[in-house]
């Protein structure tokens, strides 16, 4: 969504866009949007960014055939000076600060450029000069309305009216936002500590698994070697021979000596893992 604006121009000069790139700078610093970067386009195209729009400022050349219809005391212009503003943001822009922005930065580039018309968003109206200028003023006419509609109403009705609010007014107050957002960080806040605090149980609980699986593998161990025990040494009684039975005796000692170092070893391994 772009929002944009044209002036038609008298005469078509090689330092217009130049003069309409600074109004346009000036302005935009003026409303707390100062300019980041200015880019060169083409020789009749300038692109200003900012916060929240990208702006393009052109030179272009009439067309043929015009959408707007001019006024009868306007005369047909030599160029057009089209102002665009894009929101870089278009869900959290607000399209009625944006309209008066762009009609603000028409206004100054009025007292840069000569021109003869005044085409504020596609609309398909072109106003004079006078015409939108008169916009920026207060008459006496347009005040006097409200006025004398008001003192033709009776008292009762006068009094039940609200005026509109306008200007500061408009928005919420500071205390009040401030209040709502201390609010709301105190959410976030308790939140990331609840997820914070959630974390640290998972891996502990996978370590009572493992403890749980180590303990319930010693006893197969000792079993296990049990066992072996117990055939080597009905293997040795069976045997008649005093060499034969010394020769096994000494295995048999061998062979349990390596069993308990081998599962002292695991044990001592495993020791870690317990809880």
């Amino acid at each position: 969504m772009q929002y944009t604006g044209r002036l038609g121009l008298e005469c078509r000069d090689g330092n217009t866009l130049s003069a309409a790139v600074t109004a346009v700078v000036d302005t935009l610093d003026d409303f707390g949007h100062p300019a980041e970067m200015i880019t060169a386009r083409a020789e009749n195209t300038a692109q200003l960014q900012c916060d929240h729009y990208l702006v393009y400022v052109r030179l272009r050349r009439v067309p043929l055939r015009r959408a707007s219809k001019l006024p009868g005391s306007v005369m047909q212009p030599s160029a057009l000076l089209e102002l665009s503003l894009a929101p870089a943001f278009p869900g959290y822009c607000d399209q009625e600060v944006s309209e008066l922005l762009l009609a603000e930065v028409l206004r100054r580039l009025l007292d840069t450029v000569e021109a003869t018309f005044v085409e504020w968003l596609d609309t398909g109206i072109a106003l004079t000069c006078e015409q939108f200028l008169s916009a920026f003023e207060s008459g006496a006419g347009t005040s006097s309305q409200p006025v004398a509609a008001a003192a033709a109403r009776p008292p009762e009705a006068v009094g039940k009216v609200r005026p509109r609010p306008r200007g500061k007014e408009c928005f919420t107050p500071v205390d009040q936002t401030a209040q709502v957002l201390d609010a709301h960080c105190d959410r976030a806040f308790h939140e990331a500590e609840v997820r914070k605090a959630q974390s640290p149980a998972v891996p502990a609980t996978g370590r009572s698994w493992s403890g749980l699986r180590v303990s319930a593998f010693l006893p197969v161990l000792r079993a296990k070697w049990n066992r072996q025990v117990q055939s080597s040494a009905l293997a040795a009684m069976t045997l008649t021979r005093p060499r034969r039975l010394r020769l096994i005796s000494h295995l048999l000692f061998l062979t349990a000596l390596l069993l308990y170092l081998e599962s002292a070893g695991m044990v001592q391994a495993a020791r870690p893992l317990l809880p």
